[in-house]
């Protein structure tokens, strides 16, 4: 046994033998609740109750592979395990005496655990498969699988709003300001995102949003660094009016350059130049960003919002002075983004900011309304029979691979639960 986090899923689940339990100390012992495991410091687990010979105890479990860890942690320094009332341990090399010179009392599993679950647990650690239990999920039932889903699904709403709440602090609590750069983020996509957020970090919304669609797309020019050499009339007009609005606003030095974009291996209609023209449309367009995502209950509103009305430059344009015939617009697949990565994130940070479930279960519902992403992860989990039919499915099988299958924590995935219990 090399693994702390193991012991804790045997205990938690209590799959050892327990027939004629007894401390190492030869106390009859019952198990009435191993307790609630702690995620945070002090004992592993809180509110436990346990019949040692003829007394009740109430109180925390401590686990360890060895009993002489107790020490090497310091444990013996920190009041807080003076409230241990039994100590789970592997192998028991050491007694342990409380500051009252009482004897802490242990229980040792090593001899009550029975082999196949070890091996079943070094499988999943050691295998070089990408989704570990790929071979028993098979043999897991729907309503197993479900759970996991929903259980990830989860876990991706919450690590993705704890971002968002960072921003909302950082942000003097602005939700309008937070909305907007989490939009403008999303709208560089993959290969821009973090260029986009850079400028709405240079630019504001309170700037941005005063201004008409003309005035915007100087400013987000201008602020992106496409307007140092206008070389057509328009750009040369964007240009003298950016000169103005930097004055007026004192937005000198806070500019990006071209070269901060990248512009290779990416279509015509994937370019920030008409990404930033489509952004332009949305923000002159479009007031209230924020609340508009958060209360309206309707995404077909909500996507009517995100089809943007370019200027007329920009219908027949992909860069300055090069000319298309395809139209510029935001097509579904990127919409659905948007609903997915701006939206459903904003409605999910706003639960934990507001404490109002509402919020949460409106994210989920619009997720269940968008189509499923296809990627290479999804492609995986659809040749284990594991389908994705809306977004719900795609986020959460995503966010399965990514922060559990590939870290390989199989004790904390429903299905690695399951697998082990059997």
């Amino acid at each position: 046994m090399k693994s702390e986090n193991l012991l804790h899923y045997i205990w938690q689940y209590q799959l050892f033998d327990r027939s004629e339990l007894a401390t190492d100390q030869n106390q009859i012992l019952r198990i009435l609740k191993p307790g609630i495991l702690n995620p945070h410091s002090g004992p592993d687990f809180e509110n436990a109750r346990v019949i040692i010979d003829t007394l009740e105890w109430a109180g925390k479990v401590e686990i360890h592979l060895k009993s002489s860890d107790w020490e090497k942690h310091r444990h013996e320094k920190n009041e807080a395990y003076e409230a241990v009332i039994l100590h789970v341990v592997w192998e028991n090399d050491k007694a342990i005496i409380r500051k009252d010179g009482s004897e802490i009392p242990v229980l040792s599993l090593k001899n009550r655990v029975k082999n196949s679950l070890l091996e079943k647990y070094q499988y999943l650690k050691e295998n070089h498969l990408k989704i570990p239990c790929e071979n028993f999920i098979s043999d897991q039932k729907e309503v197993v699988r479900i759970s996991m889903k929903e259980k990830a699904l989860a876990s991706r709403l919450e690590r993705k709003s704890y971002e968002v709440l960072e921003l909302f602090n950082k942000s003097n609590h602005n939700f309008e300001e937070v909305g907007y750069q989490l939009l403008m983020r999303n709208f560089g996509f993959k290969l821009n995102s973090d260029t986009f957020f850079r400028l709405a970090q240079k630019l504001p919304l309170k700037i941005l949003s005063k201004h008409n669609l003309f005035q915007t797309e100087a400013l987000l020019f201008g602020q992106a660094g496409f307007l140092e050499l206008p070389n057509d009339e328009y750009s040369e007009k964007l240009a003298k009016e950016h000169r103005f609005l930097t004055q007026k606003y004192d937005l000198a030095g806070k500019k990006l350059k071209r070269s901060d974009w990248r512009f290779l291996r990416t279509r015509p209609q994937n370019f920030p130049t008409i990404r930033l023209a489509q952004f332009a449309g949305i923000i002159s367009q479009t007031s209230g960003l924020f609340s508009l995502f958060i209360e309206t209950k309707d995404p077909k509103i909500v996507k009517k919002h995100l089809e943007p009305k370019v200027s007329e430059y920009w219908l027949n344009h992909y860069d300055w002075d090069k000319p298309t015939t395809k139209p510029n617009r935001l097509g579904k697949e990127s919409i659905d983004n948007i609903l997915i990565n701006t939206v459903a994130t904003l409605l999910a940070a706003y639960y934990y900011i507001t404490d109002d479930y509402r919020y949460f279960e409106t994210a989920l519902e619009l997720l269940e309304t968008i189509k499923p992403e296809h990627n290479f992860i999804t492609k995986m989990w659809d040749s284990l029979n594991v389908k994705c039919k809306s977004a719900f499915d795609s986020q959460a099988l995503i966010e399965q691979y990514t922060e559990y299958c590939t870290h390989r924590k199989c004790l904390k995935c429903t299905i690695g639960i399951e697998i082990l219990k059997s």
